[in-house]
């Protein structure tokens, strides 16, 4: 049940933090090329990623309690 959490907090976290990642590049584009840039699928790709080092750290931090 802990990894499941771990997972789906992972992808909700993931996900929120590929969205504002799009955000500030797009941003940072706007300002620098005035043009927006961006990566396509970029907040499913860190939720996947979030999705499967959430639980890893989490069973690491177990280990050192």
């Amino acid at each position: 049940m802990r990894i499941f959490l771990g997972i789906l907090v992972g992808l909700i976290g993931g996900f929120v933090l590929g969205i504002a990642l799009s955000s500030f590049i797009g941003i940072l584009g706007m300002m620098i090329f005035n043009e927006p840039m961006g990566i396509k699928y970029l907040s499913y790709f860190t939720a996947m990623i979030c999705a499967v080092v959430v639980p890893i750290m989490d069973q690491k931090n177990l280990k050192n309690r």
